[in-house]
């Protein structure tokens, strides 16, 4: 990462000692308000950075990626986690190395570069050519998010109606005295406000959505902590992690505790602080999962139903030439079956069949060593996803289920994370223990049954419906099953097979009808003064 005046400065060998000490000899409040400055300079939001809290060439404001002054979300997301983990030094005041410079991006560049190099030495202790391919799934899955961002309407539509309706909603508003509609309102008000100032003392806005501040005081303790507890809860979570997986984890591996509390109280001045403000909506949207899984099966069971009602909804919106129905029951020797979750039909055929599997991407299913055995009941539940296709397959070719089947109709596993992104060897492990599944629960399941299944995020299928047409979509589908796609991501197959669509299709949702307020934050925005 280039720096301001002054030019590069190397450095030394072995990086981490160095990263660490650099974060221990700086105030917590500092750092913190460096990192949401140069993220705030990089994200559009450089208006709000004084110059007397944070100065910086013009070069650095800047949101290309590419840029040699552009310091990746990741990174500082991965910096404030080893700022939280790294206790402070305790060294006599006469005798404390100099701190950051938190005031000029030269400081922010040091650091950034170190931890660059940490993640260079640690990258040549780790890694040969029998677990680079593992690495770039790891990648993926630090960089992708934030690349594709938190605050897509389409995003945030996706998880309301998953996790804000129903039991859901209702379990969330019992346990926690807040509906979700207004824990939500509130993180929009938190998510701008925050965006706009390094440290608040209020939240700025909730008059004009007549928000009582008896709700606001519910809302917080669920997305803020003291500073002392999310350094002692942060570690706590490091620890857990790493004891569960059996290893020490790379520096930019560690567990985000910002994800659980992204909004950080310092008890001294009574302030608030989100040192990267998008996290905010990721917590009020995907982290709504963590809320309401305590409710236990009945709630889950109520999120998988309304995941597999949302992806029929959507295919059927985006593209009305086809038909999506939910699955049919038959019987089987006088047991009961069903059909895989969603039947995607076109003129009156089924095209394609959806085993849904709204199971959440686990910590360990991400960066885990080994994560087919690290998260083993998720991917249990991949490969019983993949089982429940071939044995469709099968019974339809037995004649033990009357429908009109395309002969090459495509099985697609459609989950709520990307759970196989970017490695072809934890499918390939998924398929093999589908194998074991099929031979010891099915074994009048054939060769030609076991189709080659499409692992598809929701999130991707998203965007193959608002970028393709039907003829695109199934395309896509049908050309993924080939041998020479194996391991590919589902969208990079569509845009390398078929022309782009003339415009990109509009957002055909009505956020409002999920979350009241949508029109008036949207058109209205809270006041971000400070």
């Amino acid at each position: 990462m280039a720096r301001g005046r002054g030019g590069n400065r190397d450095v030394p060998k072995p990086a981490l000692p160095i990263l660490k000490m650099m974060l221990a000899d700086t105030k917590d409040i500092d750092l913190l308000t460096m990192f949401w400055a140069v993220h705030a300079i990089q994200d559009e939001r450089a208006e709000h950075v004084k110059k007397n809290i944070f100065a910086y060439p013009p070069e650095a404001a800047t949101t290309d990626m590419m840029s040699p002054y552009a310091a990746y979300p990741w990174d500082l997301e991965t910096l404030i986690t080893l700022t939280l983990n790294e206790p402070k030094s305790n060294l006599l005041p006469w005798r404390v190395r100099p701190p950051v410079n938190t005031r000029d991006f030269n400081g922010i560049a040091d650091v950034v570069n170190t931890l660059r190099a940490v993640e260079d030495d640690q990258s040549a202790e780790r890694l040969d050519n029998t677990n680079i391919m593992l690495e770039m799934h790891r990648i993926g899955h630090r960089q992708f998010q934030w690349q594709n961002g938190f605050q897509h309407p389409v995003d945030i539509y996706r998880y309301l109606y998953v996790y804000g309706q129903g039991k859901c909603a209702t379990y969330f508003e019992q346990t926690n005295g807040i509906s979700v509609t207004d824990f939500v309102t509130i993180c929009f008000v938190l998510f701008v406000t925050m965006g706009a100032n390094p440290w608040t003392k209020k939240l700025n806005g909730l008059a004009l959505i007549d928000m009582d501040d008896a709700l606001v005081d519910r809302a917080l303790p669920l997305v803020s902590g003291e500073l002392w507890a999310v350094r002692r809860e942060s570690l706590t979570l490091l620890q857990k992690v790493e004891k569960g997986l059996g290893v020490s984890l790379p520096a930019i591996y560690q567990p985000s505790y910002l994800r659980v509390k992204p909004v950080i109280r310092t008890a001294v001045h009574n302030t608030y602080i989100a040192p990267l403000p998008s996290l905010i909506l990721l917590r009020a949207t995907v982290g709504l999962y963590y809320d309401i899984i305590k409710g236990g099966t009945p709630v889950l069971n109520d999120a998988n139903a309304r995941f597999e009602e949302y992806a029929r909804t959507t295919l059927t919106t985006y593209c009305p030439g086809f038909e999506a129905s939910p699955a049919v029951k038959y019987v089987v020797k006088k047991n009961p079956v069903e059909t895989p979750d969603v039947l995607l039909k076109q003129e009156g055929r089924i095209v394609a069949v959806f085993e849904c599997k709204a199971t959440k991407l686990t910590f360990e299913a991400q960066y885990g060593d080994d994560p087919v055995e690290n998260a083993r009941s998720g991917y249990e539940q991949m490969a019983k996803a993949v089982f429940q296709l071939w044995k469709f397959f099968s019974h339809v070719r037995r004649g033990l289920v009357e429908l009109d089947v395309a002969e090459d109709a495509a099985p697609i596993v459609l989950t709520m994370d990307a759970w196989t992104q970017m490695s072809a060897k934890l499918r390939a492990r998924i398929i093999r223990q589908a194998e074991q599944l099929a031979a010891d629960k099915e074994p009048e399941i054939e060769a030609e049954d076991k189709r080659q299944p499409i692992f598809c995020s929701i999130q991707d299928l998203d965007e193959l419906l608002l970028t393709s047409d039907e003829e695109h979509l199934l395309g896509a589908f049908k050309v993924a099953t080939q041998d020479k796609y194996i391991g590919w991501g589902i969208r990079q197959i569509r845009e390398r097979e078929f022309p782009p669509l003339e415009e990109r299709k509009k957002f055909a949702f009505d956020l409002a009808a999920l979350f009241p307020w949508w029109g008036k934050l949207k058109d209205n925005p809270p006041d971000a003064a400070g």
